[in-house]
């Protein structure tokens, strides 16, 4: 029998840049005060619903960072950082509205026409895609048969999940998560994503 290891996602709380829809990929920004009231209800929850959990990786951007020491601050556990698990950095264009990334820049239109194509100091979709994707390999590989936490990034996790649901990807807007939503993923020969985006504990 294959072993399984369930990965457990979270995506960071709140940064000002996720109110005005601005694209922060290498971008340190930290959690703004409601990012950091779902960092402690994140942290709430994986403290009262999952027992078991034997790691907690984060990407090593602090607003991640803040997120997952949250969580570990209720699990009795000090994160590990993983460069792999870091946001989709685009180079010259970080900072630019999502507006203006289409209508001026035409990003996703070349992002999706060309998963090489990387921006002026920036990263290539497939280049997110693989050091990702290879991230959570290794990961899996250290940790059979157990339970584990990753908090990373919105863009940098739907790339993740796009590829390992569809083959692709892109497009991976449809795998976005909220700020600070839960999704588990089991992971037997093939990985399959259940409770997707879970956002309960800010109810």
């Amino acid at each position: 029998m294959v072993a399984m290891t369930e990965l457990i996602f979270v995506r960071h709380g709140e940064i000002n840049a996720n109110v005005d829809r601005r694209w922060h990929g290498s971008t340190d920004s930290e959690l703004n005060s409601q990012g950091t009231t779902q960092a402690l209800k994140v942290g709430r929850y994986f403290g009262e619903k999952n027992s078991g959990i034997s790691k907690i990786y984060s990407s090593p951007l602090k607003r991640t960072l803040n997120t997952a020491q949250a969580i570990g601050n209720h699990l009795g556990i000090t994160p590990e950082t993983h460069v792999g698990l870091r946001e989709y950095g685009i180079g010259v264009l970080e900072d630019t509205p999502y507006e203006s990334l289409g209508a001026d820049h035409q990003f996703f239109e070349k992002i999706a026409a060309d998963h090489s194509y990387a921006p002026d100091q920036g990263e290539s979709l497939s280049g997110v895609c693989d050091r990702f994707t290879q991230a959570l390999l290794q990961i899996k590989q250290r940790h059979p048969e157990e339970r584990v936490v990753i908090v990373s990034h919105g863009a940098a996790m739907a790339i993740a999940f796009a590829k390992i649901l569809t083959g692709s990807p892109f497009p991976f807007s449809d795998y976005h998560m909220s700020n600070t939503g839960v999704t588990h993923l089991d992971w037997y020969a093939e990985p399959v994503i259940r409770d997707f985006d879970n956002i309960n504990h800010l109810q």
